[in-house]
């Protein structure tokens, strides 16, 4: 990922999360889920948690990860279901071979104490000989990559399939795929709109409406 990307996608990302942070410090309903700070959960020794860095710091710890990917980036609320109650994390983490990959996390609950929850991986090309994943996909997970559980999670539902073909090819398009399937498309539209950013990728992520049903350049 080039380093305009990096910056202005780090940036957007932390924009979002700063906003749900907000909304988990006002509202009384999502008080719950300040115990999932960082500083909060390691005294608490609750194993997810989201970032609680300043703007600057985290922007810049994203930038540099996207730039330069190293083991996983901190967990950043990408949205926040407050119908139902849901907080959605998004983090990324570095394949064997440098290639950035995103973990999606959703989590509810009463307390911190009593969550249950699901997450997907959205993933890069499986190396071949091993041909069965060998292009980009989404897949639900069981353990986070640093082998955390995920809470109440019924034991018989696979995590191997269903595996959702993206239609990507960099990891800037995959963390966008990732965005959208935890935000929605508003965001994204904004993202777009705010960084003049032409990627055909981005551009059919933010199709609605009549414009959803247009067939893709190039595949008509």
């Amino acid at each position: 990922m080039d380093r305009a990307q990096a910056s202005a996608l780090a940036k957007f990302l932390v924009d979002l999360h700063n906003d749900n942070f907000g909304k988990i410090s006002s509202q009384g309903a999502l008080n719950k889920y300040s115990a999932l700070k960082a500083t909060e959960a390691k005294k608490n020794q609750t194993p997810i948690y989201y970032s609680d860095s300043p703007k600057i710091k985290l922007e810049n710890v994203l930038a540099a990860f996207f730039t330069n990917p190293s083991t996983q980036s901190p967990y950043v609320i990408v949205d926040i279901d407050r119908r139902n109650g849901w907080i959605k994390l998004l983090r990324f983490v570095t394949t064997d071979y440098g290639e950035i990959n995103a973990e999606a996390v959703c989590l509810s609950g009463d307390d911190v104490y009593n969550l249950k929850g699901f997450g997907y991986r959205f993933e890069h090309p499986e190396k071949f000989p091993d041909k069965k994943h060998g292009f980009f996909h989404v897949q639900p997970i069981a353990i986070t990559e640093t082998a955390v559980h995920l809470p109440v999670r019924p034991v018989w539902l696979p995590a191997t399939f269903p595996t959702f073909y993206m239609f990507a090819s960099c990891g800037y398009e995959l963390i966008l795929y990732a965005i959208h399937s935890l935000s929605g498309w508003e965001p994204l539209s904004r993202y777009r709109n705010k960084n003049v950013d032409k990627n055909p990728i981005l551009s059919m992520l933010v199709r609605v409406g009549d414009n959803a049903g247009m067939p893709y350049p190039g595949l008509q």
